[in-house]
């Protein structure tokens, strides 16, 4: 049994049925929810017959972390309700590949074929991301976030991500980001998928329109909203600006874009007050990816 026929026959099949349970608690019917997964109505019920804990506990045996995955799970249901699809798709797959990358599958593939030596290392081999150092610079700085103490109370309820865009840059394929996100996994944070260049559209779009009037501007971290975290930034001399309410998702970039062609100075932090199925978040702009955490931490100071 390869990788991938694990993966598809124990793995996915169990995350779905999660993600299933969290879009029922948002008040979803099952011909809605068969809809956002693009499975079956019968399907959909089958899903929701099993209990949730059960399904936990079997994704943990498969080697899951359990606090990990439900921290997934509530984010690729989040997207799902936005129409987010391709943020879903994205999440989900990098999620798959950071758990075959550590090695998370390896005890109960070996379970499932002895063959296997205890030393295989093909998986951990081939998802790794190649050396790039522009990639290795975001990778660095997703490090440097994820390992600060209270950290967790910086990421959104849809994950943080770092982007780092090269000189130059012009469009989001340029531009090196999470292919998952930052997510918060009980008093902790797992980095989930790997640096990769448009691996965060959204994230990178923002950090373009910023980048295309202010070299400075070439990295970019996304944290929750607070006023205190704000109030922080506004404190140790960085130029936060405000934007939002938006009327709707499709309008954010526009309005943002709007906000930074009034600017006359280099921006340094922008505040979103989110909107209609919009979290409120703030972008923390910096000369580099480390730069752009080492702001952003600024707000767990005193």
């Amino acid at each position: 049994m390869v990788p991938h026929e694990l993966v598809a026959r124990y793995l996915i099949p169990g995350i779905r049925a999660l993600v299933a349970h969290a879009l029922r608690r948002q008040g979803l019917g099952q011909e809605r929810i068969a809809r956002l997964l693009g499975v079956s109505q019968p399907l959909v019920s089958r899903y929701l017959r099993r209990r949730f804990d059960d399904i936990l506990q079997e994704l943990g045996e498969i080697g899951v972390d359990i606090d990990e995955v439900r921290s997934i799970v509530s984010i690729l249901a989040a997207r799902l309700i936005l129409q987010n699809y391709t943020g879903y798709m994205e999440l989900f797959t990098s999620y798959i590949n950071t758990l075959l990358a550590r090695g998370a599958l390896c005890s109960f593939h070996r379970r499932l074929d002895p063959r296997l030596p205890v030393t295989c290392n093909i998986c951990m081999n081939l998802f790794k991301p190649g050396r790039d150092p522009y990639i290795e610079e975001v990778e660095e700085a997703a490090k440097l976030f994820a390992s600060r103490p209270g950290v967790e109370k910086l990421v959104p309820y849809v994950g943080s991500n770092i982007v780092a865009a090269k000189p130059q840059a012009k469009t989001i394929a340029e531009v090196v980001g999470l292919t998952g996100a930052i997510v918060r996994v009980g008093d902790k944070v797992a980095i989930v998928g790997f640096p990769a260049y448009g691996g965060s559209k959204h994230t990178a779009s923002i950090l373009l329109l910023a980048y295309s009037k202010w070299s400075d501007c070439r990295a970019a971290v996304v944290i929750a909203f607070s006023e205190q975290c704000i109030e922080k930034l506004r404190r140790t001399g960085l130029r936060v600006i405000e934007a939002g309410p938006h009327e709707s998702p499709e309008k954010l970039l526009e309005d943002i874009a709007s906000v930074l062609e009034k600017q006359r100075d280099p921006v340094d932090v922008i505040a979103d007050r989110g909107g209609i199925n919009l979290e409120p978040v703030i972008y923390v702009f910096g000369r580099s990816a480390m730069d752009a955490v080492e702001r952003a931490l600024l707000c767990l100071g005193d």
